[in-house]
């Protein structure tokens, strides 16, 4: 009796079965003991069984010993107490005792040292088994050691365990965490039997760096899919900006009842976020039963993102009366709603609230976010004596979110300094040279924008070509600058050449009248402008503005009504901005 309700989960009623077992003055053997131990490891008391196996002097049996190992480390303040029984076995430690006290280290976050035995399993010729590799495989997940996974997948395959189910997935898992995706898509295509978490790991894999073959995966699945399943489905969706099918994996949610999944719900309020559709991000948001630092954080980021900066402000205001501690995400995506908003105040004193209300210490994403909201608001030097004085070492981000601002504001000398600062972080960084000769261009300064594109082209670098989509009714047409593939290109041509035309006219006037016809500033467009005494300029402003104006093109195409979205990321020479209405 009390051995089946241990096995079943049921420690509340094993450990009374055991209770009523003493009263009755049965005395407990190893087996016993060992079942009780079982019961242990979800409500603790382990140190006492512990003491009835040494007054009973079965504390020395394999199975209590085992036991026992197992039912202190499942505890993080069992930890020393498990190795120390696992130092005493010596000679007489099992398989069982290595996976123990190796499943422990991996649970409570000390993932290398868990690795750490392991090799010594290899060492000692202990025999392998499949839950041991799994556990180990998982601990190279955690801490990124691609190398490591990559030798266990080797020995697991010279072991005869790599055909099991349950060492596959962990490998599958291991890959894709360790973004390694080919690896993870080569062996999923290798394997002979898959389950539902199989599927769940490469669609979550994908998910991440290959939204539209996540959601290719699914259509291929020959399984039910699960509420895993669709909160990877969902993330695709938001990483894609797909509001159709986003849409249509959330009425798949309420089909199946997981509406009250704390995961999904948080996962739609993302996707609906990144959508642009945050009047449903609010619906779902408010909607849900129970909240978490996630839940928080996505509807906070969401209005971010939308312009919304001053409901960020205030849905952070209820986080803190319910209760919720914030974190560094809640704080970077707050004061990156204040950059965008143009709220500098709100902004430095979300910073303050952060050091001296909360004791957050900023990271250097932090410390981004704030330059780029001083350098946005023309503060440039304010922000460049804000990383000089930084407690943390600056990285490109940071220098280049000054980088940007000082193009936005023309400001030449500063730019060349900071251009200088990420050049000696990474020579062969594109963009500050491309950024560097804008700004020279900007102040037609023509020689030294010369010598900077001659360093660039020094640096053997290409440039990253950006994309852009629109998504109308439910199909989405993606282009890139200059892309000659769509069927309205012709199209497209004839009216870019007339506003060539009208540009050479009224030169930098069209400029502002596309800012403020599309709603665009110019930190968004890229500060570019166009230059009649300058061709190259001319055509540069063409190809970049392209996309822009095919996607206006796109829309006068269909008939009036049409649902019309578009993402557009606009590209100057690896200059990006995002745009999304």
């Amino acid at each position: 009796m009390l051995s089946g309700y241990a096995s079943s989960g049921c420690h509340r009623e094993a450990l009374d079965v055991f209770r009523r077992m003493l009263a009755a003055g049965v005395v407990p053997n190893e087996f016993t003991l060992s079942s009780v131990l079982t019961a242990c490891r979800g409500g603790g008391g382990a140190a006492l069984i512990h003491a009835v196996a040494v007054m009973r002097g079965v504390d020395h049996m394999p199975y209590v010993v085992n036991a026992l190992i197992d039912a202190y480390a499942s505890h993080g303040d069992g930890l020393v107490d498990a190795r120390r029984l696992f130092e005493a076995l010596g000679g007489r430690r099992t398989a069982a005792s290595w996976t123990s006290m190796i499943a422990g280290y991996v649970r409570w976050g000390q993932e290398n040292t868990g690795l750490q035995l392991f090799q010594n399993i290899i060492q000692d010729d202990v025999e392998l088994s499949p839950f041991t590799c799994s556990i180990a495989i998982h601990a190279c997940a955690s801490v990124g050691n691609l190398c490591f996974g990559q030798q266990i997948h080797v020995l697991s395959i010279r072991k005869a365990l790599g055909v099991n189910l349950a060492v596959a997935n962990s490998l599958v898992d291991m890959y894709c965490i360790c973004e390694s995706i080919l690896e993870a898509r080569r062996l999923f295509d290798e394997m002979p039997e898959r389950n539902l978490v199989t599927w769940n790991t490469i669609i979550a894999g994908y998910s991440r760096c290959d939204p539209l073959m996540a959601m290719q995966l699914l259509v291929d699945m020959n399984l039910e899919p699960n509420c895993l399943t669709l909160t990877s489905i969902t993330s695709a969706c938001a990483g894609l900006a797909a509001l159709r099918c986003g849409q249509q994996v959330h009425g798949a949610v309420l089909r199946r009842k997981y509406g009250d999944d704390l995961k999904i719900s948080n996962a739609l309020v993302d996707m609906y976020s990144k959508c642009g559709s945050i009047s449903n991000a609010k619906k779902v948001f408010n909607m849900m039963n129970c909240k978490d630092i996630v839940s928080w954080t996505s509807m906070i980021g969401g209005y971010g993102m939308n312009g919304c900066a001053n409901e960020a402000i205030e849905l952070f205001n209820s986080m803190v009366h319910a209760g919720v501690h914030p974190d560094h995400v809640v704080f970077m995506g707050l004061i990156s709603a204040c950059s965008h908003a143009g709220l500098v105040d709100e902004g430095w004193n979300l910073l303050r609230s952060m050091l001296f209300e909360y004791d957050i210490q900023p990271n250097k994403e932090i410390y981004g976010c704030v330059t780029n909201l001083l350098a946005r608001a023309g503060m440039l030097r304010e922000a460049f004596n804000l990383i000089d004085t930084m407690p943390l070492t600056p990285d490109e981000p940071v220098w280049g979110a000054l980088l940007d601002a000082c193009k936005m504001h023309k400001n030449v000398d500063l730019g060349r300094l900071v251009a200088r600062k990420i050049i000696e972080i990474n020579p062969g960084e594109v963009r500050a040279y491309v950024l560097l000769a804008n700004i020279y261009a900007a102040d037609s300064k023509w020689g030294e924008c010369a010598v900077t594109r001659k360093l660039l082209r020094g640096t053997g670098s290409s440039k990253e070509v950006g994309m852009s989509w629109v998504e109308v009714t439910d199909k989405v047409y993606s282009f890139s600058t200059a892309d000659s593939s769509s069927p309205q290109v012709s199209l497209a041509d004839e009216v870019l050449q007339i506003l060539a035309q009208h540009m050479d006219e009224t030169g930098n006037d069209f400029v502002d009248n596309i800012s403020r016809t599309s709603n665009i500033s110019e930190a968004d467009s890229g500060g570019l402008s166009s230059d009649s005494n300058c061709p190259e300029l001319n055509k540069l402003f063409m190809q970049c503005k392209e996309n822009l104006t095919e996607i206006f093109i796109t829309g006068y195409l269909f008939k009036e009504g049409t649902n019309l979205r578009a993402n557009v990321d606009i590209r100057a020479s690896c200059e990006a901005s995002v745009i999304s209405w």
